[in-house]
């Protein structure tokens, strides 16, 4: 097999203007589409064939697809026994995934004049991808529903932020021409940096293999148009009855990465003094906050390695439960002696 090489297209369109002598607006359109991802093809997995009794080369079953038997599902061992039951799980490297990126990029900046300056944009975009793999033997990443890669295809999980809002700026003490007050009030240097964003998608599961494919644990069912709970915080971000567990056999309806998790807000800035010594001596007071409001941004919920830590598998207790956050409030003070 000749695999197809992967490769990207991209495009933009921008406008500019700027008024006045230091501000500078622009807008952009920014597009790509990446061609001939490499996904994870299960293409010996097992074959549902019901849940009554059968036979299966001459073995007699009471139910006929069961966990147990899923190398005698398999199409290999069912085409030819002899030799297909050497053979169990097989991933054939597909180049057939796609992914795009389209977003709008609306840009206010003033360059540093009158002792200040400002940098803000705000970028409102859609990634949306099938799965694919970056590693030869990943079997993480393998198409859920055996015969229908698109299944799969949904929203970029984890990076898919559709609103992002940053906001950037520099103010310094201008110069004064009093003595005294240049000593008090000069040389001061006061900068921030505010990101906000919308919250990323992820996948929820049933947590049980409950296809019979051997491809792991599907998306369960969505009987509730609101997945939420009806107060969204840590302790309960999802409904569990907006979820059920499909039939046996059935990949469940909710699309694939159509779950986001909650937004992002922080805040950061330092505060700076420069004190002139002498000709080549300085010394400078640094202080700077991280988080300055200390405001609570969890995370999504975990998939996790067992019922203990995951949150995103139906029959798990921690279902729904966001249980990681970013950082606190961080603080650190610097001197610096220059000489």
């Amino acid at each position: 097999m000749h695999l197809k090489i992967t490769y990207l297209e991209q495009w933009t369109l921008g406008v500019q203007r700027q008024f006045g002598a230091n501000w500078l607006a622009s807008a952009s359109y920014l597009g790509n589409n990446t061609i001939h991802l490499w996904g994870d093809n299960p293409v010996n997995a097992p074959v549902f064939m019901g849940l009554g009794p059968c036979t299966i080369n001459g073995i007699s079953y009471p139910t006929c697809s069961t966990t147990a038997n899923e190398n005698q599902r398999r199409p290999l061992d069912l085409q030819n026994p002899a030799q297909g039951q050497f053979y169990g799980a097989i991933l054939q490297l597909d180049p057939s995934s796609t992914a795009s990126y389209n977003a709008l990029l609306l840009s206010l900046q003033h360059r540093l004049s009158n002792h200040f300056t400002v940098l803000a944009n705000y970028t409102w975009s859609h990634c949306i991808t099938d799965p694919f793999t970056s590693e030869l033997d990943s079997t993480a990443t393998q198409y859920t529903d055996p015969s229908n890669r698109r299944y799969d295809r949904g929203n970029c999980v984890g990076i898919d932020h559709r609103q992002n809002f940053n906001l950037s700026g520099v103010a310094e003490s201008p110069r004064f021409s009093e003595g005294w007050l240049q000593k008090v009030a000069g040389n001061w240097r006061l900068s921030m940096a505010l990101q906000a964003k919308t919250g990323s998608y992820f996948n929820v599961t049933t947590g049980t293999a409950t296809t019979l494919t051997g491809t792991g644990a599907p998306r369960p069912n969505q009987v509730l148009a609101n997945p939420y709970c009806a107060d969204p915080k840590p302790s309960c971000w999802l409904n569990r009855a907006a979820f059920a567990t499909p039939a046996p056999g059935t990949f469940g309806n909710t699309p694939a990465a159509s779950i986001h998790g909650p937004g992002y807000l922080t805040i950061n800035m330092a505060i700076s003094r420069l004190i002139f010594i002498h000709e080549r001596q300085s010394l400078e007071l640094r202080a700077e906050a991280f988080n300055l409001l200390n405001n609570l941004s969890p995370g999504n919920p975990l998939p996790g390695s067992s019922l203990s830590t995951v949150s995103t598998a139906l029959n798990s207790s921690n279902f729904g439960r966001l249980q990681i956050a970013a950082d606190p409030r961080i603080m650190q003070f610097a001197l610096k002696y220059a000489f």
